[in-house]
C-alpha cells in the first residue's frame, strides 16, 4: 500500500518505521521535509536499534503527499485538523482510507465533508508505544509498547478492515469497537494533560512567574490525582447517559492505572519508567517576546474562507485580539528580574490541543447528555482565563447539537 504520515514528529516517525519495516510505500507530510533521511529507525531505552524501515518521499506540498495514497495516518496536533482536512478533501478521492492517532480530538467532526463523500475514517485510542525523537527526521525511542489498542471506524462496518490494517503492521491485538465515539470519550490526554497543568499553574496569570517547575510526570501530586479521578467519573457519568453507543468500552483512567484511591494512582503515574524525564511545559519568562512564544511566536496557519469554518475564523480573530492585550500587559507588568524564572508554555500542544480539542468535545457532548460536570467545566474556564490561542472546536459547526444529531453522525 502507498501509506501517507501526516506529522514528522514522534509518533509520526514511530508509524512511518513500522509501516515501512513492512514494505509498505511511506511518504512523510511534513512541515520541515529537509531534515529527514531516507532511513528511520526505531531504538529503545538502551540504543539498541529494534525497527528500520525506509521512506520513499518527506514532503510538506500537499498534493505530493497525498495524491495516489491508499492510507493516510494522521499524527499532527488538532490545531491542524482543520486546514489538514482541506488539503486532504482535495488531493484524494473516496477511495483513500483515513486514519488519525490518538483517536480524540473531534478529528472525526473536522473531516465530515470525507466522511460524507465516501471516505473509510478511523481512529486508535492510544499511540501504540510512548516515542521521544532522539534524532529528528532519523530516529525515535519507544518504550511500552501496548498489549492492546482499541480501534473505532465511520462507518462502523468498516471497523475489521482498519483494526486488521493496524494490527498487521504492530503485531498488536486490536479490540474492534461499536461505535466511534468510545475514541472521542477516551479519557487519556484531555483529563491528564489538563488536570496537571491546571494543578502546578492554578495561580497563574499574565506577570506571575516561576522559580521552578516540577517535572510533569515523576512529580505527580495527590491533587493531580483528585481532580484527574474526579474528571474521569464525569466521562463515565457522560457514557452511562448515552446508552447504545458502545461506551462500555471507554476504559477509565482508573482502570487504565489500576488505580482506585488518590494514593495508588499518584504512585502508579508518578512511577511510570517512560514518563519520569518530561518535564512541564514552560518557557523562560523574558521581558517582551517570550523567546519567539509570543506575538511573533504564533505559528501562522493556511485558512479557508468556506462557509463550513467562517465561524471557526471569526473565533481566531476574537482570540488573537485578546492575546494581544494580555501580552501588552505582560509586558508592562513583567521587570528585569523575571528573567531566569518560568511561565506556562500555553503554546504547548498539551494547552492548545487537550483543552480547546478533546475535553472541550466531551465537555460539549456531556451538555448534550445532560450531565452535571463541575470539574470538566472548572478546567475549561481555567483554561478560557489564561488562554493565548483558544481555537475551540465547536461541534454544533459541524451539525451536532442534540441527541438525534449525534446519534445520526456517531451511529453510522
Amino acid at each position: 500500500m502507498k501509506i501517507t504520515i501526516a506529522g514528522g514528529g514522534n509518533i509520526g516517525t514511530q508509524f512511518a518505521v513500522h509501516f515501512a519495516e513492512k514494505g509498505h510505500e511511506v511518504i512523510m507530510f511534513t512541515s520541515n521535509p529537509g531534515i529527514f533521511s531516507g532511513s528511520l529507525s526505531i531504538i529503545d531505552k538502551e540504543g539498541n536499534t529494534i525497527h528500520e524501515g525506509k521512506i520513499s518521499l518527506a514532503t510538506n506540498n500537499p498534493e505530493k503527499a497525498f495524491r495516489g495514497s491508499d492510507a493516510i495516518i494522521i499524527t499532527m496536533p488538532p490545531t491542524m485538523m482543520i486546514p489538514l482536512s482541506e488539503m486532504i478533501y482535495e488531493n484524494t478521492d473516496e477511495s483513500t482510507i483515513i486514519g488519525f492517532v490518538p483517536g480524540n480530538g473531534g478529528f472525526e467532526l473536522a473531516f465530515r465533508k470525507c466522511i460524507e463523500r465516501g471516505n473509510i475514517f478511523f481512529g486508535i485510542d492510544r499511540v501504540p508505544a510512548i516515542a521521544r525523537l532522539t534524532k529528528r527526521g532519523r530516529e525515535v525511542c519507544c518504550s511500552g509498547y501496548k498489549d492492546e489498542l482499541y480501534i473505532g471506524a465511520i462507518p462502523s462496518s468498516h471497523t475489521d478492515k482498519c483494526a486488521a490494517l493496524i494490527e498487521s503492521i504492530f503485531d498488536i491485538p486490536c479490540v474492534r469497537l461499536p461505535g466511534f465515539m468510545a475514541l472521542t470519550l477516551t479519557p487519556s490526554n484531555p483529563i491528564l494533560h489538563t488536570a496537571r497543568l491546571k494543578t502546578i499553574f492554578n495561580e497563574y496569570r499574565p506577570g506571575v512567574t516561576y522559580d521552578s517547575l516540577q517535572l510533569f510526570y515523576k512529580d505527580w501530586d495527590d491533587a493531580s490525582s483528585e481532580l484527574l479521578m474526579a474528571c474521569d467519573d464525569e466521562i463515565q457519568d457522560i457514557c452511562r447517559a448515552l446508552p447504545g453507543f458502545g461506551l462500555e468500552y471507554v476504559v477509565s483512567e482508573r482502570m487504565f492505572y489500576k488505580a482506585e484511591s488518590t494514593e495508588q494512582m499518584t504512585k502508579a503515574i508518578s512511577s511510570e519508567e517512560s514518563l519520569k524525564g518530561l518535564t512541564t511545559p514552560s518557557v523562560k519568562a523574558e521581558a517582551a517576546e517570550i523567546k519567539g512564544r509570543g506575538l511573533g511566536g504564533i505559528r501562522t496557519r493556511r485558512r479557508f474562507l468556506s462557509e463550513r469554518i467562517a465561524r471557526h475564523i471569526e473565533r481566531r480573530a476574537y482570540w488573537r485580539e485578546r492575546m494581544e492585550k494580555r501580552m501588552a500587559a505582560r509586558c508592562d507588568e513583567q521587570k528585569e528580574e523575571t528573567r531566569n524564572t518560568f511561565i506556562p508554555d500555553l503554546h504547548s500542544r498539551y494547552f492548545t490541543a487537550d483543552f480547546p480539542y478533546g475535553l472541550s468535545v466531551i465537555q460539549q457532548i456531556g451538555n448534550i447528555a445532560g450531565v452535571d460536570m463541575p470539574n470538566i467545566d472548572s478546567l475549561i474556564d481555567w483554561y478560557d482565563e489564561i488562554a493565548i490561542v483558544n481555537d475551540k472546536l465547536i461541534i454544533s459547526d459541524y451539525g451536532i447539537s442534540d441527541m438525534d444529531t449525534l446519534r445520526e453522525f456517531y451511529m453510522q
